[in-house]
C-alpha cells in the first residue's frame, strides 16, 4: 500500500511538471508567420503579443467600430490552416502539455487535431478553419459585454453581431471581411451580400484553387441550410480543471499519511 501511495504522488508530481511546462511554452509556432501551405497572400501579419493588446476596446471606441476591429485583427492573426501535415507543428492536436486529459481524449478519434471552444487558446495557437476564427471573435465581442453569435451559412461560420441598438452585422474573420446587413435581410435578398465578397480572390495566391469565390459565399447565404451554429464546451472547460485538481488527488494518499505521522511522532 506504501508503495502505491508513492507511485500516485510520483504521478502527480509529473502532471504537475507537465502543467507547468505547458504554461511556459506556447502552441503557437514561430513558423506559422512564414507558412507557404495556407494559400492565402499575407495570411498572418498580426504576432500574438499584438494581438492580444489589440483586441482589448478603446475609450469611447462604439460597438461598431470594435467589431469591425476585432474582425480584422483576428483575421490578420489566425491562419487558415487545418491540414494533417501540419498536426504536429502546429498542434493541431492537443499536445500533452497543453491538456493531458484531452490529449488521451482525443487520442481515440480517427481525426485527433481538436478545434478549441475557449477562444483564448483558439487564439494562442493561431490555426483554424473558419469556425475557428469565429468563436474567437465571438469571445472577444462577448467578454467586451457584446451580443454575438455564430451563424452557420450552410456550412461556412461566421459571427452575427449586434453593433447598435437596432443594427446587426454579419463577421466573417476567416476572410477578414463583413456584411453590414442582419442575416434576415440576407436571406431575403442574398446578392447583398456581393459587395462584401466581390475582391475574394485577392485574398489567394495566384495559384491556389479555392471553392469560396464570391459567387459560392453569394449562393451559400441563401436561406436553406442558414442556422446557428452550436458547440458544447463543458468537457473542455471541465478538463482545465481537472488537469489541476487530479495531480493533487493523486499525491494526497501520501500526504495524509506523512501529515499523520508527523503528528502522532
Amino acid at each position: 500500500m506504501k508503495t502505491l501511495k508513492i507511485v500516485l504522488f510520483g504521478l502527480g508530481i509529473l502532471l504537475l511538471l507537465i502543467n507547468v511546462f505547458g504554461l511556459l511554452k506556447s502552441m503557437r509556432h514561430s513558423d506559422l508567420y512564414t507558412e507557404e501551405n495556407t494559400g492565402r497572400l499575407n495570411d498572418v501579419t498580426i504576432k500574438l503579443e499584438d494581438a492580444k493588446k489589440q483586441l482589448v476596446r478603446q475609450d469611447n471606441e462604439s460597438d461598431k467600430d470594435f467589431a469591425l476591429r476585432v474582425n480584422d485583427v483576428v483575421s490578420k492573426s489566425m491562419s487558415h490552416y487545418f491540414k494533417n501535415e501540419g498536426k504536429k507543428k502546429y498542434n493541431l492536436r492537443v499536445p500533452l502539455r497543453e491538456n493531458y486529459i484531452l490529449f488521451i481524449a482525443n487520442s481515440f478519434r480517427k481525426d485527433n487535431r481538436y478545434e478549441f471552444k475557449n477562444y483564448k487558446k483558439g487564439l494562442e495557437r493561431g490555426v483554424g478553419l473558419c469556425s475557428s476564427h469565429s468563436i474567437v471573435v465571438k469571445g472577444v465581442l462577448i467578454d467586451h459585454g457584446m451580443e454575438a453569435h455564430l451563424w452557420d451559412i450552410a456550412g461556412h461560420v461566421v459571427v452575427r453581431t449586434r453593433v447598435s441598438e437596432n443594427e446587426w452585422y454579419i463577421l466573417d474573420p476567416d476572410f477578414g471581411l463583413y456584411v453590414p446587413y442582419d442575416i434576415a435581410e440576407i436571406e431575403a435578398d442574398p446578392e447583398i451580400t456581393r459587395p462584401s465578397y466581390e475582391h475574394m480572390a485577392d485574398l489567394y495566391k495566384p495559384e491556389y484553387d479555392d471553392p469560396y469565390t464570391a459567387d459560392k459565399i453569394v449562393e451559400l447565404y441563401e436561406k436553406e441550410g442558414n442556422h446557428i451554429y452550436t458547440y458544447d464546451a463543458r468537457f473542455e472547460k471541465i478538463s482545465y480543471i481537472a488537469i489541476w485538481v487530479l495531480p493533487f488527488l493523486l499525491m494526497l494518499p501520501l500526504l495524509i499519511k506523512m501529515l499523520g505521522h508527523k503528528f502522532l511522532a
